[in-house]
């Protein structure tokens, strides 16, 4: 279609439409010197042997269009390179290759000294109206690419080159400035900014669409589609949508919504830091009255009370005294007349006995009675002496001659067995030493080994409760404040380094790690309690001086390459601290410390300054050990120091048992020998034989006498049975009258500490509230026996009493140092302002209840109100447009691209065939996903409020007021996350989230372009018959069709890019393709030649001439040739039609500089 049916302007090609007329090309490449070269509006070929500039031409013109343009890329893209290395720089100098400079190469250039050189189009709308575009570039003596100065002109005329070239004529070194160029074209736009001259010369030329430069280097590459149609208009024809900027605006307003969102957080973290704050204070207010109330009462009011019970044990222990009393009176009398009956009827029988004649008998059973007696002494006597002579170990008969035996000989074993004696009893000492040490040491290794199996710290069992009792006290988790150790460990390949690693960071593997917001309460702690051993706390918040350097020099030899730290604040901490303290160079031979500053060997030396070297073994075992993110290896290693320690144990009990059984028999035969040697009694004080004599006799004499008066033994019997029955009521008798004494005793006392109990009770009566409290207390014990029982009871009432006033005193301690953490950690979150007027001690309760009950009752609402208002006004608003725009961009791309089948209808495709674009929509799940998502949340905007319902639900509903304005806060903060996490993925940078948001977004991918190939064709019957073929992508062409292909999509894609869809012709008409249609046929390249024209394009190809000629469809043909001695190049250009061709291939001569 041409522009001429739209604007009938004369007989010129295309009249209004701004066509390439003129290239001037001055030192660019081989192009030494100015040269120019016409362009014909009905186009122009530019043939020429390979490698003669025609690329160098095309990357000249394109300095003009882009700042920083790819160079050769059609060439690039036909052989497969990624990037071609000319520059600028390289094509201002002009390069001619390489030569030898000593034992390297460097580059050899046509303009090694100071220079400059500029590209050149004019474009003409053949309407009166012409352009010139320039791009100037000048490098001084020994310039370089970052000394590469830039201008860019548009005027009205060419370039006068002889001008240009006076500017750097006047002044030997001159550069081109902005000033001096103005002066020079004073009618000219100066730019030295390409963005600027570029969004100029776009209005000028009426190339409105940012993405039509871009399509034009395209084609100008002969990329093609890129693979596919549907890409190809995505990627190159297609405007980035709205719904991009849309999304923009989305994240931005809503990151307001964020802030307002943050500030009611804010303050609903606020109230809830200081919910608890009322029930506490009144929980420690009534904790501190009745700690009062308890403590008044443990006073006199419990003595009085206490008193009032001890009268009453008195009085019933006077009761029961008297009781007792009366009841052993009673059995006293009746013992007493008992007692005598028995005296009687005693001395009755004895009368009779004796008068009969048993004084006689009597007298030789008493002498008989004697004689056992005697005998039984005796025979222990004997007894004793053999054992003491066998204990001594003296085997001898028990003789008058063994006996003396015995003396001699246990004298003589005593001088024998003396010196033995300490060595034995030292022997002992030792034995029982070990076993006790072996003991010990089993306890502690149980005990270690039971606390490692609580914690997987290895560090010392006193540090680990150390930081349990400050975690306890402060309401803290013990993982917030680990030991540096706990978060160390070797590397997996340098483990042999752990003895020395040890040694070198014990200091800071033992020190306690808490965090900034904890620092202060820790240091309180320590300061007002006492702590197992030492104990080193750091704060994590503050800065190591030197550790951004000390980390960026960290090398593979230093200490820190060997180790492996936790990630985390914390471990961040101790690598910057090992970084800066214990930067050791690690090495294995002792005497490469010398070399180094800084250094740990292999042995564990550490050298911390010149001349200094230490070690340190106190903690050299492997169970002393710190080191390590958990404690198995230590665990293990203690198990089997267990098992070991138990075997000594028993080893040393065995060995502790023979000692003090080797003692004590030596000990024991000691003794033996001393009594038997020191034994001065003689033989007849031992012997029992005597003894036994006379037993014997007197026995015979008793027999007699028996004998001779048998008649007297019942008697006898009736005499010994009542002397029996005498003695015990006697000695009943005189047991009752000791009990009743002391009883009567017992009352006597008792009555006179009644009268002393009632005489204090009346001077300090219990009031009826002391007896109404504490009478149950003493109540739970039951009655007292005694005083001291009562006693007893009231120690344990007033121990309870303590103990009352002591868990009262703790619930009112334990609210108030809850209190005061709230306060503390309400000032660390917000700042000492909240604070200012009336600190944070427990005083400060009232002001912080004060404060939380303003935020329920007033700050929180009116947060809570605008919040509301805000995403339901504003946040609704932008992600409803989002919404609309979604649908309309995706709508509007169908509505720009279909016009263009009514262009592609008109023009052959091949053999009578034409195509037609198609659309269809192939919007991604996700895409839907994200627009339900949004439609969701925004749909419940319109449901009814929770307080309307109620309303509509009348009286009854009133009472559930609050729950229904929690049900549609909970529902409004639901619709908030959701719209959150949406433009958080909206805003994040993360790979992932940025292919979403263009999958979501650009809804350039939630449609699909292919082309449709119609082919009309007759059936037999000679009815017309539309044959479909649908192409989406060019790979089952030849490499000819998929250049004429291409070539008709990029002349509709480009036509449409230059607003022929809007105004039904193009503006801008120049074309440029390099190395176009080498791979198609002169049929197809004429083809897409032909279509290129039908949608208004003037063209500049390039081709070999060896490859394909073109010059038939073009309007001239200008040929480049090229020196091979000098490598320059040269014009030559001359009409499509044979006529005379014109030189052009003498440059203009140019000083050089």
């Amino acid at each position: 279609m041409s522009v001429a049916t739209m604007l009938p302007l004369g007989t010129a090609v295309n009249p209004g439409q701004y066509r390439l007329s003129l290239v001037q090309v001055v030192n660019w490449g081989t192009f030494h010197g100015a040269h120019t070269m016409h362009v014909d509006r009905a186009g122009t070929m530019l043939t020429g042997n390979s490698g003669v500039g025609k690329s160098t031409l095309f990357d000249a013109i394109a300095r003009v269009f882009d700042a920083r343009p790819r160079s050769n890329e059609a060439a690039a893209a036909r052989a497969g390179h990624s990037e071609d290395r000319r520059t600028t720089y390289t094509y201002m100098r002009g390069k001619v290759g390489d030569v030898a400079v000593g034992e390297g190469r460097a580059s050899a250039f046509q303009r090694p000294g100071a220079t400059w050189s500029a590209v050149a189009l004019t474009f003409d709308n053949a309407a009166g109206t012409a352009y010139t575009l320039t791009a100037l570039f000048d490098l001084p003596k020994n310039g370089t690419e970052s000394s590469l100065g830039r201008f860019y002109l548009i005027d009205s005329v060419p370039l006068d080159v002889a001008a240009v070239e006076g500017i750097i004529g006047q002044t030997p070194g001159r550069r081109f400035t902005r000033s001096g160029l103005e002066a020079v074209f004073p009618e000219a736009q100066v730019f030295d900014v390409h963005k600027n001259f570029a969004e100029r010369f776009r209005r000028l030329l009426g190339i409105s669409s940012d993405q039509a430069l871009p399509l034009l280097r395209v084609i100008q590459a002969g990329k093609g589609l890129g693979g596919s149609v549907n890409s190809f208009f995505r990627d190159q024809v297609l405007d980035p949508p709205a719904t991009l900027a849309a999304a923009d605006e989305v994240v931005e307003e809503f990151s307001n919504l964020m802030s307002i969102r943050a500030r009611l957080e804010d303050i609903r973290l606020q109230r809830d830091q200081l919910a608890p704050i009322p029930a506490l204070n009144q929980e420690y207010e009534a904790a501190l009255a009745e700690a009062a109330r308890l403590r008044e009462l443990a006073d006199e009011p419990f003595d009085a009370v206490r008193q009032s019970h001890a009268v009453a044990v008195q009085e019933r222990l006077i009761a029961g005294i008297r009781e007792r009393a009366q009841a052993k009176a009673k059995e006293l009398s009746a013992e007493r007349h008992r007692r005598d009956a028995l005296a009687a009827e005693l001395r009755s029988l004895e009368a009779e006995y004796n008068s009969a004649g048993g004084n006689q008998i009597s007298a030789l059973e008493q002498a008989r009675d004697n004689a056992t007696v005697a005998l039984r002494l005796r025979r222990e006597v004997e007894a004793a002496a053999k054992a003491g002579m066998h204990d001594a170990g003296l085997d001898l008969a028990f003789s008058a001659e063994g006996w003396e035996a015995a003396h001699r000989q246990a004298a003589e074993a005593l001088a024998g067995l003396e010196g033995d004696t300490a060595a034995l009893r030292e022997a002992r000492f030792d034995a029982f030493e070990a076993h006790a040490t072996a003991k010990r040491e089993l306890a502690e290794a149980r005990s270690e080994l039971a606390a490692l199996a609580q914690s997987k710290s290895l560090l010392p069992q006193h540090a680990v409760e150390n930081r349990a009792a400050i975690a306890a006290a402060l309401g803290l988790d013990e993982d917030e404040m680990p030991f540096g150790g706990e978060l160390i460990d070797l590397a997996e390949d340098q483990e042999r380094w752990r003895p020395a690693a040890e040694r070198a960071l014990r200091s800071l593997a033992t020190t306690l790690l808490v965090p900034g917001q904890h620092f202060a309460a820790v240091t309180r702690w320590l300061d007002a309690n006492p702590v197992r051993g030492a104990l080193r706390a750091v704060d994590l918040s503050s800065r190591v001086p030197g550790a951004e350097l000390a980390l960026d020099s960290v090398g593979e030899r230093d200490l820190l390459a060997k180790l492996e730290v936790a990630p985390g604040p914390a471990g961040h901490y101790l690598r910057e601290r090992i970084a800066v303290d214990f930067g050791y160079t690690c090495v294995e031979d002792p005497d490469e410390l010398a070399g180094v500053e800084r250094g740990l060997s292999l042995g564990g030396v550490v050298k911390r300054g010149r001349g200094t070297v230490e070690k340190d073994d106190r903690f050299a075992a492997r169970a002393d050990f710190v080191l390590g993110f958990d404690n198995a290896a230590k665990v293990e290693l203690l198990a089997a120091r267990v098992l070991e320690l138990e075997a000594s144990l028993a080893a040393a009990a065995e060995a502790a048992q023979a000692s003090e059984d080797s003692h004590q028999g030596l000990s024991r035969r000691l003794e033996a020998l001393r009594r038997v040697a020191r034994d001065e009694r003689a033989w007849e004080e031992v012997s029992s034989a005597a003894a036994e004599d006379e037993l014997r006799r007197i026995g015979t004499r008793l027999e007699d006498a028996l004998a001779a008066q048998g008649d007297l033994e019942p008697l006898r019997a009736k005499v010994e049975a009542a002397r029996a029955e005498h003695q015990a009521s006697t000695e009943a008798a005189a047991v009752l009258q000791s009990e009743y004494r002391q009883l009567d005793s017992q009352l006597v006392t008792a009555d006179r500490l009644l009268e002393a109990a009632r005489a204090r009770l009346a001077d300090a009566p219990p009031s009826a509230a002391a007896t109404g409290t504490l009478g149950p207390l003493f109540d739970e014990f039951g009655q007292a026996e005694d005083q001291h029982d009562l006693e007893r009871i009231a120690a344990e009432v007033h121990g309870r009493l303590a103990a009352r006033v002591h868990a009262a005193e703790s619930r009112a301690q334990g609210a108030a140092e809850r209190l005061t953490r709230i306060f503390e950690q309400f000032q660390r979150d917000w700042g000492p302002v909240v604070a200012a007027d009336h600190g944070v001690s427990i005083g400060a309760a009232p002001a912080f209840e004060a404060r939380y009950r303003q935020i329920v009752s007033e700050g929180l609402p009116a947060q809570e109100a605008q919040f509301r208002e805000f995403f339901a006004q504003r946040t609704h608003e932008s992600f409803s447009t989002l919404l609309h725009l979604l649908d309309e961009e995706r709508r509007g791309i169908a509505a720009r691209i279909l016009p263009l089948n009514s262009i592609l209808a008109g023009v052959d495709f091949h053999d009578g065939s034409y195509l037609e674009l198609d659309i269809r929509q192939t919007v991604p799940a996700s895409a839907k996903q994200f627009k339900d998502a949004i439609a969701s949340a925004l749909r419940a905007r319109h449901a009814p409020s929770s307080a309307a319902a109620a309303h509509d639900a009348g009286p009854s509903a009133a009472g559930s007021g609050a729950a229904g304005g929690g049900a549609g806060e909970d529902q409004l903060t639901v619709r908030y996350k959701t719209l959150e996490a949406l433009v958080k993925r909206l805003a994040s940078q993360t790979p992932e989230d940025r292919r979403w948001r263009a999958e979501v977004l650009d809804t350039r991918a939630h449609v699909f372009i292919s082309c449709k190939e119609h082919r009309v064709s007759r059936d037999p019957a000679g009815a017309a018959r539309d044959e479909v073929f649908v192409h989406a992508d060019t790979g089952s062409m030849s490499g000819g069709e998929r250049q004429r292909f291409t070539a008709f999509i990029m002349a509709a894609a480009l036509s449409y890019q230059l607003g022929i869809a809007e105004h039904g012709f193009t503006g801008y008409g120049t074309v440029m393709m390099d190395e176009a249609f080498v791979l198609a046929s002169e049929e197809f390249a004429g083809q897409g030649i032909a279509a290129l024209h039908e949608f208004g394009f003037q063209l500049l190809l390039a081709a070999p001439e060896n490859v394909i000629d073109l010059s038939r469809y073009l309007g001239s043909v200008t040929e480049i040739l090229r020196d091979k001695r000098t490598n320059r190049s040269g014009l030559i250009e001359g009409p499509a039609v044979p006529g005379g061709p014109v030189s052009q291939a003498n440059p203009v001569d140019i000083v050089l500089r």
